[in-house]
């Protein structure tokens, strides 16, 4: 074997290595993107599940939402160019949905995982939310908290796309009895 010939093979094998190190790297970091995505989703999920958001939500559905928009002074104030959160809850919980709505679309947190885990309670809070939306953008325009709308749209066709939920098919169900079925009229589930 020539010398010429060595050194084509070293050329080939260095490029083979670096080739190798090149797919390990691109590997290595879509492990490092999605630790960095479930890391980022379970620390929003927290702050959802947090004392203090409860608290907040509990306020903003619990009947204060409907008593504030029947008072024409509030819908003044969200008409306003400010609207102190701390006093106003509401807006809080649009932020984290409107945050929520961005990170989504952005690519940052799965779109499955979300659906799946708070797609059905994206909808309702926007259902709940939605006059307060209407009103902000009367003054702000149609951008204002599009994020949240773009997750609820999003919500909506993925729930058409997975009308049965998304439970793998090839798993069976555990069976579910409700022990007092008749608390609510409703018949005994079967499994």
């Amino acid at each position: 074997m020539s010398w010429d010939e060595i050194s084509a093979l070293s050329t080939f094998g260095t490029l083979l290595v670096i080739a190798a190190s090149a797919i390990a790297a691109v590997i290595q970091l879509r492990h490092m993107r999605s630790a960095n995505t479930i890391v980022g989703f379970i620390g929003f999920m927290d702050r959802w599940a947090s004392p203090e958001a409860r608290a907040v939500a509990s306020r903003v559905f619990g009947g204060e939402l409907e008593r504030k928009l029947a008072d024409p002074r509030y819908r003044q104030i969200l008409s306003g160019d400010s609207i102190d959160a701390v006093e106003h809850p509401e807006i809080q919980v649009l932020d984290m949905w409107e945050s929520l709505g961005m990170l989504v679309k952005m690519g940052y947190f799965g779109e499955d995982a979300v659906m799946e885990s708070g797609g059905s309670a994206a909808v309702r809070m926007w259902q709940r939310l939605m006059p307060v939306v209407a009103i902000i953008r009367r003054t702000r325009g149609p951008t204002s908290y599009d994020n949240f709308e773009y997750l609820v749209s999003r919500a909506m066709l993925w729930d058409k796309k997975h009308p049965g939920g998304v439970f793998p098919k090839k798993t069976p169900h555990l069976p579910v009895i409700d022990p007092y079925p008749d608390d609510s009229g409703a018949r005994p589930a079967h499994g």
